[in-house]
């Protein structure tokens, strides 16, 4: 069986670079264009879900992080991924890696500069973290 995979973005570039990524590397991936249709997929299919990668800000009035949150506080136990062009910032990325983890048991950060060229990087928020793709198919 396929890792399954929600990746919540409203931007249909960032998404599709990732479900492609995804994709190529055996997974089944949902797709949500905020986070709202998010958190209905994600209760929708919770039992299933091996990670959920979503998007920090989004034009609509959900964010990505009150529903990154919310899964954490739902107890979630697979992988949670947030992407932003913020981690792109000097300085923003080291300071988040001590936030996000505990903020919503974020494990993972997807910066969007190098994903808006189709480059996929999962850099994990804890050094002793294993590859995303070793962990999600674990």
């Amino acid at each position: 069986m396929k890792p399954l995979v929600l990746v919540v973005d409203d931007n249909d570039r960032y998404a599709n670079n990732l479900k492609t990524y995804l994709s190529e590397n055996g997974c089944e991936v949902l797709r949500a264009i905020d986070a709202s249709q998010g958190w209905d997929l994600y209760l929708a299919n919770k039992q299933n879900l091996k990670a959920v990668i979503t998007d920090i800000t989004m034009e609509t009035q959900t964010s990505g992080l009150w529903m990154i949150r919310k899964i954490h506080k739902d107890g979630f136990k697979g992988i949670k991924v947030i992407a932003t062009t913020g981690f792109d910032v000097a300085g923003v990325m080291a300071v988040s890696k001590y936030v996000l983890p505990w903020f919503a048991g974020i494990e993972y950060m997807v910066p969007k500069v190098p994903l808006k060229r189709g480059e996929v990087l999962l850099l994990p928020t804890n050094e002793n973290s294993s590859d995303f793709l070793t962990k999600l198919k674990a």
